[in-house]
């Protein structure tokens, strides 16, 4: 099986995220594209794929995406599931617990 990527994305005409699957061969191909990954998280048996994990890779998914498109700030809110925020970028709320 060939290795596939997920790209989010926001479109600030439309106010929408997208995610879209595109395989490794296409972007090995794109010239001139800056090749080099963002997020690297390892998986395994000490390393699940749980809510933790998605609520970790979520929350830096959202932080680049704010960090590109500012109007998307005030929205900007992750929580640990228990009430507790990891994130909150609203109305000048804290960053996350690694900004601090």
């Amino acid at each position: 099986m060939t290795l596939r990527y997920l790209l989010t994305g926001y479109d600030p005409t439309t106010k929408t995220l997208r995610q879209f699957s595109i395989s490794a061969d296409a972007i090995d191909s794109l010239k001139n594209a800056e090749n080099r990954a963002l997020i690297e998280v390892p998986v395994n048996d000490q390393n699940p794929l749980d809510d933790e994990l998605a609520r970790t890779i979520g929350g830096m998914v959202l932080m680049s995406l704010v960090s590109q498109f500012p109007e998307l700030r005030p929205l900007a809110l992750v929580t640990d599931g228990n009430g507790r925020t990891v994130m909150d970028r609203t109305d000048g709320g804290r960053k996350s617990p690694s900004e601090e």
